[in-house]
């Protein structure tokens, strides 16, 4: 008695191929969403390690007064003497790329965490050629990119990265307080634990506006949003962190102007005021009063 082999019809083929079709319709919208969402919690936690990192150094002072690059490395104290942790703070060094570059070097946090899993900018990436070596206080150098620089060239400067239409742009993936010596800065930038002011972020659009030739070209809604909707954690100064929707996150509240919500991206370089803390920008630039606020 022969026994014959039955193989699959064509249509039973089909039918099986638009099963396994229709399962994969349904579950890649799921995963798309569950990794969002992991990038998400892992951004946050970068944030907050990044906060952590300056509380450290702060919690190490008497001031408790967040790094800064010109309290690491400061004027001359007399006679043109460099004696390190002595002498007048230098104002022309803090700025934002001489601040991550240092808190590099002193490992306050490693340099993976200025890079979010989600960043959409090509130009934001780690240094691989971060040259550790670089601090040493009897060369008056703290960090890689500082001046004067020892041995080895002008230093890497790896918090900045050149572009040709819009200037210089942050290589680090988020936004923090601008360093001018302002009454934002010295109220804000120190361990606080004020629960109402961001001192960090994920970037945002250009001041906060919802303007549509502002908001709806900008490369920070790739970031966590739906490319038609910005979205992103921003970490208050007590070291909580908040995933939003929103510029003028409720908790602030605070009324500036014609009753107008506190706008934690709006531009505003002077900061005189209490009611202008909230401001978090990428910045350029190695002078505080040229300061370049980059958005992308």
């Amino acid at each position: 008695m022969t026994q014959t082999k039955r193989a699959f019809t064509l249509i039973e083929l089909l039918v099986v191929m638009a099963i396994i079709a229709l399962l994969l319709g349904i579950l890649l919208p799921a995963l798309a969403k569950a990794r969002a969402n992991a990038r998400q919690i892992k951004c946050a936690t970068q944030v907050k390690q990044i906060h952590t990192g300056f509380l450290t150094h702060a919690n190490e002072l008497p001031s408790g007064v967040f790094p800064l690059p010109g309290e690491i490395n400061r004027l001359a104290y007399a006679a043109g003497q460099q004696i390190p942790g002595r002498g007048l703070e230098d104002e022309t060094k803090n700025s934002h790329q001489h601040l991550y570059s240092a808190c590099v070097a002193r490992n306050l946090f490693p340099m993976t965490l200025l890079v979010s899993p989600a960043e959409q900018n090509v130009s934001i990436a780690q240094c691989p050629t971060y040259r550790f070596n670089q601090y040493s206080p009897a060369n008056d150098c703290y960090w890689d990119g500082d001046t004067p620089p020892v041995a080895g060239g002008t230093g890497n400067q790896f918090i900045i990265a050149s572009s040709t239409t819009t200037g210089l742009r942050s290589a680090v993936s988020y936004a923090t307080m601008p360093l001018s010596k302002v009454a934002r800065r010295l109220k804000e930038w120190r361990n606080s634990a004020n629960s109402k002011v961001v001192v960090l972020g994920n970037r945002g659009v250009r001041d906060g506006s919802l303007a549509p030739a502002d908001y709806t070209t900008s490369q920070t809604l790739l970031i966590h949003g739906s490319r038609t909707e910005w979205e992103g954690n921003l970490c208050f100064n007590d070291n909580h962190v908040t995933y939003g929707r929103t510029f003028t996150p409720e908790g602030l509240d605070k009324i500036i102007g014609a009753g107008t919500l506190d706008n934690v991206y709006l531009q505003d370089t002077a900061a005189a005021t209490d009611s202008l803390i909230q401001m978090i920008v990428t910045c350029s630039g190695p002078l505080p009063a040229n300061h370049i606020p980059a958005w992308d």
